[in-house]
């Protein structure tokens, strides 16, 4: 059984690395598989697992170890320690954590992955019909905005897994108001210093994602009072985060400070 479980977690991990929009379905695995398994068993599927990652390319250990097993440790020890921590701020420390390893680890091979993306450019230029200023235009944002990038991914992929994992408690999910603290500083520090505005607007984008999500979180119990579906009411919420993501920011920044006490009157 354990070395099934260890080539599946191999094989969703590679799957992970081709389609990154599925990188939640690995960590959800292992948890959902592997939780309540004695340590014998976790022991020899990770071991399994790696042994065959390590095969197809050693270097793809190092996002093994540094994302997902990352990501899977702090899932449970958030469980264990955390119970008082709202749902919403456990995804976000968890994004804030793994996405800070992963920039860090980019920046110190900076020079590989700038020769990478220019390698990567050239082949675009070569067999797309995108004309070269275009192109040119969507490296630039990607360059600019690269930690963004990276911690929109691992929010997206932090919060799939746990609403897969706890989602019969999802409309009960709360968020922390105090993530506005870092980002109304960011907007004073973007609008009156001579700071570098590319990275302060990145931080604030990111502060953004949480509450966004958290506004997903409020179609889907609004909804699903209404419908009882409650799969439909989020994926609508999904949708309506995705078609305009700064009115989801502000009503869910707005929702996480503002507790509404209805009392029916008979």
């Amino acid at each position: 059984m354990f070395f099934i479980t260890g080539i599946i977690i191999a094989a969703l991990f590679l799957v992970s690395t081709s389609i990154p929009l599925l990188s939640w379905v690995l960590p959800f695995y292992k948890i959902k598989k592997l939780e309540n398994a004695d340590l014998k068993t976790k022991v020899i599927a990770n071991l399994v697992a790696v042994a065959i990652i390590g095969w197809v390319d050693y270097k793809f250990l190092i996002t093994y170890i540094g994302v997902f097993i990352s990501i899977e440790v702090l899932y449970l020890l958030f469980k264990k320690y955390g119970n008082k921590i709202e749902y919403f701020d456990r995804i976000f420390i968890t994004s804030l954590i793994v996405g800070g390893l992963v920039c860090g680890y980019m920046y110190f091979n900076r020079v590989g992955l700038n020769i990478s993306l220019e390698n990567l450019k050239t082949l675009y230029i070569q067999k797309t019909e995108f004309s070269k200023p275009e192109i040119d235009m969507a490296f630039k944002y990607i360059k600019e905005n690269f930690s963004y990038l990276i911690f929109l991914y691992m929010n997206v992929t932090v919060f799939l897994m746990y609403y897969f994992l706890n989602k019969e408690d999802f409309i009960n999910w709360e968020v922390s108001y105090l993530w506005l603290v870092p980002y109304v500083i960011l907007f004073f520090l973007e609008r009156y210093s001579a700071l570098n505005n590319i990275l302060i607007l990145n931080g604030m984008n990111i502060l953004k994602i949480v509450y966004s999500l958290y506004f997903v979180r409020i179609v889907t119990k609004a909804l699903n009072e209404k419908i009882k579906k409650q799969q439909l009411s989020f994926i609508v919420g999904v949708f309506l985060a995705l078609m305009s993501p700064e009115f989801a920011f502000i009503f869910g920044a707005l929702a996480s400070g503002i507790k509404i006490q209805v009392i029916k009157q008979k």
